[in-house]
């Protein structure tokens, strides 16, 4: 898995009120690093509860993490009713079921997180190599 936290700021230090910053920064510095194009759809634009932002931006970091191999990346995040995460790729390699195992796993706990929320975290695949991740959480 590729390490992207010297491209971020660390997960304690995002706040609701800079979460559209802390991601814009996040994908400018993981796109640079390891020249694969990251297209972005929308940024959050209202802030959130911090407890909120958090989640959502150890999502991104996950599903970046997840993604790494992929040809091209794309995300958005919105705000409204709910905090929604939507990352999608293209071109990504075939894996070995041992990766695809550890992967979850290490998901886990942030889909226990999204629910504790009344929220949900969830990976989809289309294509073979077509990947959709997403987060929901409803917002106060």
């Amino acid at each position: 898995m590729v390490s992207i936290f010297d491209a971020a700021a660390s997960e304690e230090d995002v706040t609701g009120r800079d979460l559209g910053q802390a991601v814009e920064s996040l994908l400018a510095g993981w796109a640079e690093r390891l020249a694969v194009p990251v297209e972005v759809w929308a940024l959050p634009t209202r802030e959130v509860p911090d407890d909120a932002a958090r989640l959502a931006y150890q999502v991104l970091v996950d599903s970046l993490g997840r993604v790494a191999g992929a040809r091209e990346i794309s995300v958005a995040m919105t705000t409204g009713r709910t905090l929604r995460l939507t990352v999608s790729c293209d071109g990504l390699p075939a894996e070995d079921d041992a990766r695809a195992d550890e992967e979850d796993a290490a998901a886990n706990p942030l889909r226990a997180q999204a629910a504790a929320m009344r929220g949900v975290y969830s990976t989809g695949s289309g294509a073979s190599e077509h990947m959709t991740i997403t987060l929901e959480l409803p917002l106060p």
